[in-house]
């Protein structure tokens, strides 16, 4: 069983899928948004091995298309060969040529069969792409919509305990404005009543 057929068979989202595969939805490990999702948020075992799914056949997508150029290739230079040794062979009669013919035909007729299966391939890729993008997506959802909560949940107790500091931090600038004031105010007095020279004395005994 493959990592996508295991991950269908779990409890899924009800997304939709319908209208999803209609929306133009972008192929989310190369979007910059889905990847900030988790610059601190750690991805699960599930999106990893999605992720996994989707950058694999984005790969074979790659090596398909690069294959069917080059064996579109090759048989263009079987065939010209063909035409280049039709004479010496049929009209020369010359059984080495005629060998290389046939070894020509051969290599065509494996070409054409791969061409094929490769031509299979692309076309049914782009439909694998795009279901394994959405699986990516639903796991994503699942995975983060559960931080939201989280998250949601921790914002509101950080809410309480920043409000409960800011009204510590008002109480305590009110009672060091007593304080000072009352410093302030018995220092004046003492000063004037006992002058300096008997303050500058307290001051050295008790402060």
């Amino acid at each position: 069983m493959g990592l996508l057929d295991k991950f269908t068979k779990k409890k899924t989202i009800n997304f939709d899928k319908k209208v999803l595969r209609k929306n133009d939805i972008s192929l989310l490990i190369v979007d910059e948004r889905w990847n900030a999702l988790f610059k601190i948020q750690e991805k699960s075992k599930n999106i990893v091995e999605c992720e996994t799914i989707l950058r694999e056949l984005l790969k074979e997508q790659s090596r398909l298309m690069s294959e069917s150029k080059d064996i579109a290739q090759s048989k263009k230079r079987c065939m010209a060969r063909i035409m280049e040794l039709t004479e010496e062979a049929y009209d020369k009669h010359n059984p080495l040529a005629l060998q290389e013919m046939q070894d020509c035909q051969k290599e065509i007729n494996r070409v054409n069969e791969r061409i094929t299966v490769i031509e299979h391939g692309l076309d049914t890729i782009p439909d694998r792409i795009k279901e394994a993008n959405l699986q990516l997506l639903e796991e994503t959802v699942k995975e983060i919509y559960i931080k939201i909560g989280t998250g949601q949940k921790k914002v509101l107790e950080l809410e309480t305990e920043i409000e409960q500091m800011k009204n510590r931090l008002k109480q305590a600038v009110a009672e060091k404005e007593e304080l000072s004031e009352l410093v302030t105010n018995a220092y004046s007095y003492f000063h004037d009543l006992l002058g300096g020279e008997e303050l500058e004395r307290l001051d050295k005994k008790f402060l």
